[in-house]
C-alpha cells in the first residue's frame, strides 16, 4: 500500500532506535530463501540478476552472498537508511538502489531478471493496481526466471482458534509464544471490522484500536496490551485469501507455496511462494 509517511516514520523510528523491527523476516523465513537461492545458482551459475521489491537487507545479503548481481528497488528512499544498519555484507559492488515504483520498473529489461525477490511486498501494492504489478513481473522476467516472495494470506476456511479469546488463552497456558499472539491479532482476530473485503484492505489502525478496546475492557493485561501496542502501525494491507493469492501468483508460472516455520505451519498466516517462470511473455 502507497503511504510514503507512514512508512518514512517506521523508517525513522528504525534509525532512531537501532533494533531490528519486528516485522524483519525471521531467520525460518530467510532459510527458505537462503536454500531457493543456492540452487538456482548452483543450476543456472553465478552473476545472475536479482530484483528485490523493497529495502529489505536480509534478502539483499543472501543474493550478493550467492554471487548474484542485485537491483533493490523502493519508492521510499528512507527505507534504504533504515536497512543500512541491518546489512551484513561488506562488498557490496554488485548492488544498485533504485528509488522507484514497482508497476515501472524501467531500468530493467525485457526478461533480464534471473530473479525477483520480495518479503510482504506485495501485500504493500493495492489491489487495483495488481495487474499493472503481474504485467511489469511478466515483462521483467522470462522461462527460467523464479520468484520468491513472502506474503500475508488469510486462511480459506475459518480457524476459531486463531480469534480473540482462544489466542489470548492459547498466549497465558504457554502454548504460542508472544510472536504468535501478535500475528494472530494482527492478521486475524479483527477481519470482521479491520478487513474490506472489496478491496483486500486489512487495517492495522482498526486492528489497534479493537486491541485497546480489549484492553480498557480489561481483557487484557498491562504487559499484554504493552508488547501489542510497541508494534502498533496504521499500515494497510492488501491481503488474498490463500487460494485467491496462489491464483493471481499462478498467472506467472508454476508455483508453489512453502509454510513459513510459525506455530502451526499448516495455517500459517504467511507463506513463501516459489514462482517458476513457464511461459513466454504475451
Amino acid at each position: 500500500m502507497k503511504q510514503p509517511d507512514v512508512w518514512a516514520q517506521l523508517a525513522r523510528n528504525i534509525v532512531t532506535t537501532g533494533k531490528r523491527p519486528h516485522f524483519a523476516p525471521s531467520e525460518e523465513i530467510l532459510a527458505i530463501f537462503r536454500e531457493r537461492i543456492a540452487a538456482f545458482v548452483a543450476a543456472h551459475g553465478r552473476n545472475r540478476l536479482a530484483v528485490i521489491l523493497g529495502a529489505t537487507p536480509e534478502l539483499a545479503d543472501i543474493a550478493l552472498t550467492a554471487g548474484c548481481r542485485i537491483v533493490r528497488i523502493d519508492s521510499n528512499p528512507a527505507m534504504f537508511e533504515a536497512a543500512a544498519g541491518r546489512q551484513t555484507t561488506t562488498d557490496r559492488n554488485a548492488e544498485t538502489l533504485v528509488i522507484d515504483d514497482w508497476l515501472h520498473m524501467q531500468g530493467i529489461g525485457d526478461g533480464e531478471a534471473d530473479m525477483v525477490l520480495g518479503d510482504s511486498s506485495l501485500n504493500n501494492v493495492p489491489h487495483e493496481d495488481m495487474a499493472r504489478l503481474f504485467a511489469e513481473l511478466a515483462r521483467i522476467t522470462r522461462p527460467g526466471s523464479m520468484l520468491v516472495l513472502r506474503q500475508i494470506v488469510l486462511p480459506d476456511q475459518p480457524y476459531p482458534d486463531y480469534d480473540f479469546t482462544p489466542a489470548l488463552a492459547a498466549l497465558r497456558a504457554g502454548s504460542i509464544t508472544a510472536d504468535d499472539f501478535h500475528r494472530r491479532l494482527r492478521f486475524y482476530s479483527f477481519i470482521s471490522g479491520a478487513y474490506d473485503p472489496a478491496r483486500r484492505i486489512l487495517d492495522a489502525q482498526r486492528v489497534f484500536a479493537e486491541i485497546r478496546r480489549k484492553h480498557e475492557e480489561g481483557r487484557l493485561n498491562k504487559d499484554e496490551f504493552d508488547f501489542l501496542m510497541a508494534r502498533r502501525s496504521e499500515i494497510r494491507h492488501t491481503v488474498y485469501g490463500f487460494a485467491e493469492q496462489q491464483r493471481l501468483l499462478e498467472s506467472l508460472g508454476t508455483c508453489e507455496a512453502i509454510p513459513a516455520g510459525l506455530a502451526d505451519s499448516a495455517r500459517d498466516l504467511f507463506k513463501v511462494f516459489v514462482i517458476r517462470v513457464d511461459r513466454e511473455r504475451a
